[in-house]
């Protein structure tokens, strides 16, 4: 027994100098906007090749895919400004869905959204203004029907909406709870206490940030608008 409590000794001091460096180690800051992309080099038109699908591989009612656009996403430069995109590539029956599309907020910035509907060919057969887009939950988009000659979703970064700050206020609930000791009168309980918080968020449009598509059948499943 006398051996083994030197042992326990540094066990004990090594948990706690393991659990003082994951204590001290802070977290890392959230991204922040990018509002400039000089340097990279860029494409005059986009390309479908690389399209993500809209389409999931279960038999859905409604689906959502969420994407990075970062720093190796390609780029498009027309009319000398240039802006990062991500294609999505719709699914059958197109006509038959809902798409809802836009730049996440983020902790400190927002993908400023711009969007074209592309046809086979990856030619633009329409894009949207920038009066159509509006805060949809927690994104800035746009939500349409597309056409049935249409194929694809551009989502581009707009320049017109880069570097802009954006404050908004919000209010979440916030719960505390407890535990109230019994006495010789009465029985202990636990009880929980909601109170609002108020504030405000600043944010950047970003060349760079998140993008969210959501499908949404509005017959049968996505891509299958006879399936029951």
């Amino acid at each position: 027994m006398a051996i083994m409590k030197p042992f326990r000794i540094l066990m004990a001091m090594a948990s706690v100098t393991v659990l003082s460096a994951c204590a001290s180690t802070p977290p890392a800051p959230p991204p922040t906007a990018v509002v400039d992309l000089a340097g990279k080099t860029c494409a005059s038109t986009p390309s479908v090749k690389d399209a993500i699908s809209l389409t999931p591989e279960k038999k859905e009612a409604y689906y959502t895919v969420s994407t990075l656009v970062d720093s190796v996403k390609p780029c498009l430069t027309v009319d000398n400004t240039s802006s990062n995109y991500v294609v999505y590539a719709l699914p059958a029956h197109a006509e038959n869905h809902t798409i809802t599309v836009g730049g996440l907020q983020e902790a400190v910035r927002t993908f400023a959204p711009s969007v074209s509907l592309l046809d086979a060919d990856g030619k633009i057969t329409r894009t949207f203004g920038d009066d159509r887009f509006a805060n949809i939950g927690n994104m800035l988009g746009v939500q349409f029907r597309p056409m049935p000659t249409e194929r694809y979703i551009l989502v581009q970064s707009n320049p017109r909406l880069v570097g802009k700050s954006v404050s908004t206020f919000a209010t979440r609930i916030a719960a505390t709870s407890g535990y109230s000791p019994g006495t010789a009168y009465s029985y202990g309980y636990s009880y929980q206490v909601q109170h609002g918080v108020e504030g405000s968020q600043s944010r950047v449009f970003s060349h760079e940030g998140s993008v969210a598509v959501t499908v949404q059948a509005a017959t049968g499943k996505i891509g299958l608008p006879d399936e029951k």
